[in-house]
């Protein structure tokens, strides 16, 4: 059986879609698979044409193109669009039936709620999916207040970076009714820790992660006021540019999840963001599901003295 349905290019920028004809079995367009057919499909996507000026442009006898044209026809991939008298004679104007064609195999599909996440990273959609409830986003981003405050009386300069990752996620999701962003120190005001949460920016200047730190896989060191990143084995990191990108349970309710973001410096925590913004496919490359850590370093590729790119350090 053939019907037509609508193809979607997920890569595509453009948001077009073509109108295809589908078939379950590749016999009703055989008349396609010769050259001849294929030929005369590729110049009538150009724009509809008569017989006569196609053999013309193929350099083929008339009978020809009439022959196989009145198989292609016949199987549905064209159409008479207009007939004219011309001399004498009827002359009928063929162009494309649909924009393409396709066999289609029985299986099951894949969701694609939206057609702006369709072009989206499948990895970054899988490793967010709890944010994601009916494509409405569900949690809050938390950055650093910038006013003096903590344990160290810093002021975060990192928060800004949540724009980027919020460029990445917007694709996913519908503009948000509420403002999604809230300050470290607000966030623990209104009694919102029980939530979805995405926190950006390490404990030096986020008192939301050095609340979350003890139960990462990856930590901080306090000591010499959070200098250090520790893995799992004990191994210290100490570079401007490491930082962590972990998602674990909500301490605070099981039943939600935490994400964070963060560096030791402002350049590490952005390095964070722009490893799961720009390089999620091979980051999160292998996660399907449940608590993840990775342990990463910012680089500078084209040697401009900011960071582009991350290296992959370790990963849980």
């Amino acid at each position: 059986m053939t019907k037509e349905e609508i193809l979607f290019d997920p890569k595509s920028r453009a948001g077009l879609a073509k109108r295809v004809l589908v078939s379950d079995s590749p016999d009703g367009f055989r008349p396609a698979s010769g050259k001849v057919g294929q030929r005369i499909l590729a110049l009538l996507s150009t724009g509809p044409k008569y017989p006569a000026e196609m053999a013309r442009s193929l350099g083929a006898y008339y009978q020809t193109v009439h022959y196989h044209m009145a198989r292609l026809e016949k199987a549905g991939l064209i159409t008479r669009v207009r007939s004219q008298n011309i001399r004498g004679g009827e002359a009928n104007l063929y162009a494309l039936a649909s924009d393409g064609y396709a066999v289609e195999f029985q299986v099951k599909g894949e969701p694609m709620p939206t057609l702006k996440s369709a072009g989206r990273s499948k990895a970054l959609g899988r490793f967010f999916e709890e944010f994601f409830e009916g494509g409405v986003f569900d949690g809050w981003v938390v950055v650093g207040s910038p006013m003096q405050h903590g344990e160290g009386g810093t002021q975060a300069r990192d928060g800004h970076y949540a724009v980027q990752l919020g460029f990445a996620l917007g694709q996913f999701v519908d503009l948000p009714s509420k403002f999604p962003v809230k300050l470290d120190v607000d966030l623990r005001a209104e009694k919102l820790l029980a939530s979805n949460l995405i926190v950006v920016g390490g404990p030096r200047n986020n008192v939301v992660a050095e609340e979350l730190n003890p139960s990462l896989p990856i930590r901080f060191s306090k000591g010499g006021f959070w200098n250090a990143i520790v893995d799992d084995g004990g191994k210290s990191y100490g570079s401007e540019l490491d930082c962590i990108v972990e998602k674990v349970r909500n301490p605070w309710d099981h039943s939600k999840t935490c994400v964070i973001a963060a560096g030791l410096t402002g350049a590490g925590t952005k390095a964070a963001i722009i490893g799961i913004t720009n390089f999620a496919e091979t980051l999160f490359q292998k996660y399907r599901s449940g608590d993840y850590a990775a342990l990463l370093r910012g680089v500078d590729k084209d040697g401009d003295g900011k960071v582009d790119s991350v290296d992959l350090l370790k990963q849980l």
